[in-house]
């Protein structure tokens, strides 16, 4: 049985609101199920060996849900209580991406761990959101996108600069702080790197590793001319010795021009 086969049997379980995505040997498999900040939960189906193996694609780790996965103690004893409750495994990539994970050589037990992985992505997502907001890093972010933006304003066309912008609006996957479209055909897309601590300023590199690489996997890449990422090296969390390695494969995996607050007036010759 491939993987479309066994998706064709989730929705007969579940209904026939499920999409499908091919990601190289994985099937991403879009979900009805919203998070509480309305984002739409996927998970990824693979074989590997003769298990088959559902995961969250390393999501919840890159803050694609738009949600950090804290360090603090209460919010680590309820996500360990959800692991066991669903039975979740993880696993940490070589750039220290945790992927949670459920496996089974049965394909008949496919729908049920997807659902419980799908639940578990849910629950993660609702507690990181409402109890564990950290003041000090809200208040970093929401520091370095209101002067970002005004310094993009200052020197853009504002008709062709369109802030904290979707790059598909129909399908409100990929959203990017910024998107420049120097010509009709041609658009650099922006990301913010920031954090009030080195965890959150390497959770917001790997994020910002995760919107580019869906960019190019999109029906957009064509168009894409340049990705920027402005680095806020005004933060408290930037420790360059700390963020080399996460900055590097940001640099040097994805294509991004990595430019320093520090040197933003770079950003005029790059974007016009």
């Amino acid at each position: 049985m491939n993987l479309l086969e066994i998706f064709t049997d989730i929705k007969n379980a579940f209904g026939g609101l499920w999409q499908t995505k091919q990601r190289g040997n994985s099937l991403e498999i879009i979900t009805p199920y919203a998070t509480t900040n309305n984002r739409f939960v996927s998970v990824f189906l693979s074989k590997q060996g003769n298990d088959f193996v559902i995961s969250d694609g390393g999501w919840l780790s890159n803050g694609v849900y738009e949600v950090a996965i804290g360090e603090e103690t209460c919010f680590l004893k309820i996500l360990y209580h959800f692991q066991n409750s669903f039975e979740i495994k993880q696993i940490v990539n070589a750039e220290g991406i945790t992927y949670y994970y459920l496996k089974t050589a049965n394909a008949i037990d496919i729908p049920s761990k997807l659902f419980d992985l799908t639940l578990f992505i849910q629950n993660i997502v609702s507690v990181s959101e409402i109890a564990f907001e950290d003041k000090e890093e809200k208040e970093t972010k929401e520091r370095f996108v209101s002067i970002a933006n005004e310094y993009l304003k200052s020197f853009t066309d504002k008709e062709k600069l369109k802030l904290n912008q979707f790059l598909i609006p129909e399908k409100k996957d990929i959203k990017f702080n910024a998107i420049y479209n120097n010509t009709p055909s041609t658009l650099s897309l922006v990301n913010y790197v920031t954090g009030s601590s080195n965890f959150y300023f390497s959770n917001s590199i790997s994020k910002a590793n995760m919107l580019f690489q869906m960019a190019d996997d999109s029906s957009e890449k064509t168009f894409i001319k340049s990705k920027v990422s402005i680095i806020d090296t005004s933060a408290d969390g930037y420790v360059p010795d700390k963020l080399a390695s996460y900055l590097y494969h940001l640099e040097h995996h994805t294509g991004s021009l990595l430019v320093n607050w520090s040197e933003k007036e770079r950003l005029q010759s790059i974007l016009n």
